[in-house]
């Protein structure tokens, strides 16, 4: 029998070089990285410009600037800039909420009246096709142009201000003319003109309003006058005719209310019983005189 092999003879092993990552222990594992411990980010605000939230931070600055006199000085420009720009971001503020207000106010007559005027181009430009003489092409691209400017005004209308209807109607609900290029047009439809040669549309649409709203003030109530009202004479009973009537009915003709100080209760035959027989108790009692009464001791009497 061989032998045994020491340890330092072994054979090298039979693993291939590709597979020695593999071999536990074969190469040292990494160094685990340091766990950094990051600050999270800061809670951002979802409407960060709201009004309310600026108006609090621009009482706050003038509250500090107002009551403390011994600032330094370099403070107190600081707070100066920032109150400046905080009355800057409220005028921002405001205005981009009246502008959502006025979208989501007058989207569905621009919708409507957009429609509308998509619908009026088309027919125009098939009638264009269709057309023959010279006059009435040069009068469809009229109307086209006319119409094309329509279209412009529905979608570029200052989004900041109150949007004037191109088709109004009447009181009653009908349009006031059919034809709609004869139709009179609002003040802001030459300025969309003119917009157009110029290639300045949007700076239209997003122009920030200057005017500010002004609300319809509530038409006040007319005062009116309390008038007391002559009260109608009760028909006596002489001149009213119960015949065949039961005994509510008279009552209520005669105008006999069942609520007041004078109504008595219904008493039943058990209660006119109990009351004969306290009172028959009662100057039973008084008819005592006052020594008998008080001699009637019972055990205790001599």
């Amino acid at each position: 029998m061989a032998p045994k092999r020491k340890h330092e003879e072994d054979e090298a092993p039979v693993v291939h070089e590709s597979r020695q990552f593999q071999v536990l222990g074969s190469a040292p594992k990494a160094a685990k990285k340091p766990r950094r411990f990051e600050p999270t980010a800061p809670r951002v605000q979802i409407h960060a410009s709201s009004v309310n939230a600026i108006k609090k931070r621009i009482r706050d600055v003038s509250r500090k600037l107002e009551r403390v006199d011994d600032l330094p000085p370099q403070v107190r420009v600081e707070n100066e800039r920032a109150l400046a720009g905080y009355e800057q971001e409220l005028i921002a503020a405001e205005a981009e909420k009246i502008r959502q207000k006025m979208i989501s106010k007058y989207h569905m007559v621009r919708f409507f009246e957009r429609k509308k005027a998509e619908r009026n181009l088309k027919k125009l430009r098939k009638q264009l096709l269709e057309a023959k003489s010279a006059d009435e092409i040069k009068e469809l691209e009229n109307q086209i142009h006319i119409t094309e400017v329509d279209y412009n005004y529905t979608q570029n209308f200052p989004l900041s201000e109150i949007y004037i209807s191109l088709y109004p109607l009447k009181e009653d609900g009908q349009e006031i003319s059919k034809d709609d290029t004869a139709r009179p047009k609002p003040p802001m439809w030459e300025e969309i003109k003119r917009r157009m040669e110029e290639g300045t549309l949007s700076e239209l649409r997003n122009r920030v309003s200057i005017a500010p709203i002004v609300k319809k003030a509530k038409k006040p109530e007319k005062f009116k006058e309390h008038v007391v009202k002559p009260a109608k004479p009760k028909a006596t009973p002489a001149s009213v005719d119960t015949t065949g009537m039961n005994r509510r009915q008279r009552r209520k003709l005669l105008g006999v209310s069942n609520t007041g100080p004078t109504k008595t209760k219904h008493k039943s035959i058990g209660f006119e019983k109990n009351a004969a027989f306290g009172a028959a108790e009662a100057a039973k009692f008084n008819g005592y005189k006052k020594d008998e009464w008080a001699n009637e001791g019972g055990f205790f009497e001599e």
